[in-house]
């Protein structure tokens, strides 16, 4: 599995331009950077993007802007990803990086792990709070609103203490149904690439059968 580069410290911003066209999509798979974290459960948005272009993106994925607290991925002709450098918690700084340097937050969609869905299922939401997912109320925090589209991953039934299960490796079991996600889910980024009404992709995303 190919894993986003991980940042950190300070980095220049790369003087080439970087911009979505009407269209394109900007992925933010929240995690935890490093290998140590690849395959822990509060890692599960950016597992799926990477199982994703394992499938989907031929050769390297290359990073096309560095920004302080992230990088932008080209992944395919609809598709990038903003991928933060940080660890979770504080994944809202590298939104509010992107935006400052003209990204819309119009063509941006949050993927992250809620412990309140089972796992193998999915969510689309257009607004809402965080659900007292840090990494989701950081973005939240850096736009100033909640209004950002966001695709909810579940990871059900939790165990408490809840911070020490989600920090820990999947389990055989949960990597099978981790694996009969991937075409549900690239089934959704092919939906989201042809950019329908949100409510109408809302309705096929969360709709019974969807995601088994």
């Amino acid at each position: 599995m190919r894993l986003f580069r991980a940042f950190f410290g300070k980095r220049k911003v790369a003087p080439a331009s970087c911009r979505l066209l009407p269209g394109q999509w900007l992925l933010l798979p929240l995690g935890n950077p490093g290998e140590e974290y690849a395959c822990t459960r509060h890692n599960l948005g950016r597992l799926m993007v990477q199982r994703w272009m394992d499938s989907n993106c031929s050769g390297a994925v290359q990073i096309i802007h560095s920004f302080y607290y992230g990088a932008v991925y080209s992944l395919a002709d609809s598709m990038m990803a903003l991928v933060p450098s940080t660890y979770m918690n504080l994944s809202g700084r590298a939104v509010s990086e992107a935006v400052a340097g003209g990204l819309p937050k119009e063509q941006m969609l949050v993927i992250y792990d809620d412990k309140d869905l089972p796992l193998g299922t999915g969510r689309l939401s257009k607004n809402g709070g965080s659900g007292g997912h840090n990494g989701l109320q950081s973005v939240i925090d850096s736009l100033d609103g909640d209004a950002i589209l966001r695709l909810r991953l579940g990871l059900g039934p939790f165990q408490r203490p809840l911070r020490d299960w989600v920090l820990e490796e999947w389990t055989p079991h949960e990597w099978e149904l981790i694996e009969k996600m991937d075409a549900p889910f690239a089934n959704f980024l092919s939906k989201l690439a042809e950019n329908p009404p949100i409510a109408d992709l809302q309705s096929r995303v969360n709709a019974p059968g969807f995601w088994n």
